[in-house]
């Protein structure tokens, strides 16, 4: 298998701001403006819109807290799979965020 896309610099930047997304969608605690969010909110559709099985992993993994063994049970492949295509996720979604 080969290598994910994301540094694990860059991973870590991803998990601070999907926190924060988290907090706002468990808590309804805020910390962005609303430019950001806005701006978030279409990063996320242009993920779906390119890729889809990494948004959807992105989504239940840090926001409906779905564990990678359930996930890789459900769709039939290794966890380590798994865990790529949310890494090659956090990826894709950095370059939409970066993207201002």
């Amino acid at each position: 298998m080969s290598k994910a896309l994301v540094t694990d610099e860059e991973y870590r930047r991803f998990e601070n701001i999907i926190f924060k997304v988290w907090r706002v969608y468990e808590f309804g605690e805020n910390e962005f403006t609303q430019a950001e969010i806005e701006h978030i909110n279409k990063v996320f559709e242009q993920l779906n819109a390119e890729h889809p099985r990494e948004c959807k992993i992105i989504v239940r993994h840090h926001l409906k807290r779905v564990y990678y063994t359930t996930m890789a049970r459900e769709q039939g492949v290794s966890e380590g799979y798994i865990r790529k295509l949310a890494k090659n996720g956090a990826y894709y979604f950095l370059q939409h965020y970066d993207d201002k």
